[in-house]
């Protein structure tokens, strides 16, 4: 079986940029998704350098981040809710159907011309930011179209709540217009409502999304709320998927951090750190379990 090992949001922060090419020249993560919506300056542009040449590099497109390369998140939607976090406000109006498609559609297509024009190059896959590519049909046709155009991997989040650890949930527990969670039942729009106050909300919304993209053929780890569980669990839980699946995708957010730079988010903390040491944990654990570490252009790769 082979795995490939995805570190999300290089560009957000340097120090973060930094400890992502560490992690891939000790060989602990084998595929970058970058963020093109910030500066792109000399540093970076080394690192990159640096990076293609033991991992493969993809685009993380930003639609819930401000600044955008061609708008404001603001600008895609209709409505403009009161919500601490703006992904909340993005998913909404995706739901909700409330979002100008075309603007959306340029901002994608402006991201990946500044991706080329600075880095020199096609990515390799393509991905959304705060998976802002599965709450819209319309938006996840375009990445669709996008994939088959300049003939790059289409990178979904699709893994499923029934394989957490941190919650029992049993298998097929979820239906189109409400779901149990306990004794409780919840709809769409409490779920929506939600979201801004209990992060539970969030996972549940995540793994609705999930499951209606879900595919069958490759496994995906590590999509809930960005939170990388200990490299015992993980190890454990891709030993079982090696009976059904051929390649496992893990999603992660490590990095380095120095409290005195000042970050572009709150996400950028200590604990992409301790997710860093927990890679070289895995990579340890991983190999000796007789599984491949491969990248997005590894031949054989489907």
């Amino acid at each position: 079986m082979k795995i490939i090992i995805n570190a999300d949001d290089f560009g957000v922060d340097i120090d973060r940029d930094i400890g992502i090419t560490y992690g891939v020249l000790k060989g602990y993560i084998t595929s970058v998704s970058v963020i093109t919506t910030n500066k792109i300056g000399l540093i970076r542009k080394i690192l990159i350098n640096l990076i293609k040449k033991k991992a493969s590099i993809g685009i993380h497109i930003n639609l819930t981040d401000n600044p955008l390369t061609q708008y404001q998140m603001e600008d895609l939607c209709y409505y403009k809710y009161n919500y601490e976090k703006a992904k909340y406000t993005f998913w909404k109006n995706c739901m909700e159907d409330t979002i100008y498609i075309n603007r959306i559609k340029k901002e994608i297509d402006s991201q990946i011309n500044k991706f080329y024009k600075k880095y020199k190059f096609m990515p390799s896959h393509i991905d959304g930011h705060n998976h802002c590519n599965i709450f819209n049909g319309k938006i996840e046709k375009i990445f669709e179209e996008v994939s088959i155009k300049h003939k790059i991997h289409l990178r979904i989040p699709y893994e499923k709540l029934e394989y957490i650890d941190e919650i029992d949930l049993k298998e097929n527990c979820f239906f189109d217009d409400y779901y149990k969670f306990g004794n409780k039942k919840l709809n769409m729009k409490l779920i929506m409502d939600n979201l801004e106050y209990f992060f539970k909300y969030d996972m549940y919304l995540n793994n609705y999304m999930c499951i209606k993209n879900c595919k069958k053929d490759i496994a995906f780890i590590g999509t809930i709320y960005g939170y990388f569980r200990n490299p015992e669990f993980l190890t454990k839980q891709i030993n079982n998927y090696k009976k059904n699946y051929n390649v496992i995708q893990l999603m992660t957010h490590p990095g380095f951090y120095c409290k005195i730079l000042k970050h572009n988010t709150p996400f950028s903390n200590k604990e992409r750190m301790n997710e860093l040491k927990s890679l070289k944990v895995l990579k340890r654990n991983i190999v000796n379990n007789n599984i491949q570490y491969i990248t997005y252009k590894s031949k054989g790769y489907y």
